[in-house]
């Protein structure tokens, strides 16, 4: 193997780029966009996906909400005792909370107040929040309250000040503000006002007898399904979702939103593929000329195949770099402009950062997405340059 002699035609091969520097860009620029818009959008997704697995091993295994008329309503706490005694369920949490629309001054806005039951919540390993500052609650806390991240942002609050709150429905309410939160899951509590449970009743009117809905935890998280469809089929009303089905619903949420982008992304490349394949394929005069001077000169067919397929390599393996890269940093900057659509309730959430996730698969996919079809459409237009008859081509 003579590896001199491919040195010399990658290096022939990067000077015909940077001689034909306007072809090279035309080619060049689609790709990195192409390659852009596919890498923030893969980025984005794994984000997502990653936040909702995390969040799963803090999810209680089953949700329980009532149904009236067909439509999620209160639930009875007289089944927490009927649930508790079925197999597999190790305890059972009420749990009331509610959406807060407020006008404030960055616009309108819908918080997420949610009531917890002090004495019964479970914490270690199954709490989806850390107090980043302040403290949490003890059982025996009234009127009092923990901010999420992004509430605190823009309410502009601290560990310390009162929270008067009134929201566009009439509901009001009082709280001292103990502690805010650290966001390990954006998703899931960037929004989220947490209160005692009582304070919770009294702010939304929900009696002592109901609650929003019913967190049910069993021994194993394997049996949750079975707890599940016991529930389903022994309760009428009743809605019954499990973590394992939460996290499904988030990750459909945004594959949905990602197929927007996988159509673009596909509509980009075959469009960068045929002008590859119109620049490639069209072998202008003075190209034609000096393959022939170098077929004259000893070169052989697959020297000038290989050349020329060393460009579009160069090329492709640049455009997809760039490209990758340009999509990260569009993506850590909180993909600017289109953000409500990655996430997809901006208008009533606080602002938070997309979720970014990138490994090393998803890097030699983007590699692979961004080079081979490249690869493979050029192949035949290198074919072509090298079966040029160097005597006509001379004369020509």
């Amino acid at each position: 193997m003579n590896i001199s002699k491919h040195k010399n035609l990658w290096i022939m091969a990067s000077f015909n780029l940077d001689r034909y520097k306007a072809k090279s860009i035309s080619i060049i620029v689609p790709l990195i966009m192409i390659m852009a818009v596919t890498s923030f959008m893969m980025f984005t997704r794994g984000g997502f996906i990653k936040d909702a697995e995390t969040a799963k091993a803090f999810l209680p295994d089953i949700t329980v909400q009532g149904l009236e008329a067909g439509r999620i309503s209160k639930i009875s706490l007289d089944l927490i005792e009927e649930i508790k005694k079925l197999p597999h369920v190790k305890t059972v949490v009420p749990r009331v909370w509610g959406y807060t629309p407020l006008q404030i001054e960055i616009g309108d806005v819908a918080f997420t107040l949610m009531g917890l039951d002090l004495a019964n919540m479970i914490k270690d390993g199954n709490f989806p929040w850390t107090v980043e500052s302040g403290s949490f609650f003890v059982p025996e806390d009234r009127g009092k309250t923990i901010l999420g991240d992004g509430v605190a942002q823009s309410l502009e609050a601290n560990v310390g000040d009162i929270l008067q709150l009134e929201d566009t429905l009439g509901n009001k309410g009082e709280f001292e503000i103990i502690g805010i939160l650290k966001n390990l899951v954006q998703v899931y509590s960037a929004d989220i006002i947490i209160v005692p449970i009582q304070d919770a009743r009294t702010f939304f009117s929900i009696g002592n007898n109901f609650a929003s809905d019913l967190l049910i935890y069993t021994d194993k998280p394997e049996n949750a399904d079975l707890v599940a469809m016991m529930i389903a089929n022994s309760y009428k009303n009743t809605r019954v979702i499990t973590a394992k089905a939460l996290t499904n619903l988030i990750k459909e949420a945004f594959g949905r939103r990602s197929g927007t982008f996988q159509a673009m992304w596909l509509m980009l490349l075959v469009t960068v593929l045929l002008l590859l394949w119109a620049q490639s394929s069209h072998i202008s005069i003075d190209v034609s000329k000096e393959i022939g001077v170098l077929k004259a000169v000893g070169w052989h067919t697959g020297d000038i195949i290989e050349m020329k397929i060393m460009e579009s390599s160069i090329l492709a393996v640049l455009g997809t770099a760039i490209g990758i890269v340009t999509g990260f940093i569009y993506a850590l900057m909180g993909t600017p402009g289109i953000s409500g659509y990655c996430i997809g309730c901006v208008s009533i959430y606080p602002k938070f950062p997309v979720p970014v996730h990138c490994d090393l698969n998803s890097i030699i996919l983007l590699f692979v997405l961004g080079v081979v079809p490249f690869m493979g459409i050029s192949a035949f237009p290198a074919w072509l340059a090298g079966s040029i008859d160097p005597d006509e081509a001379i004369r020509g």
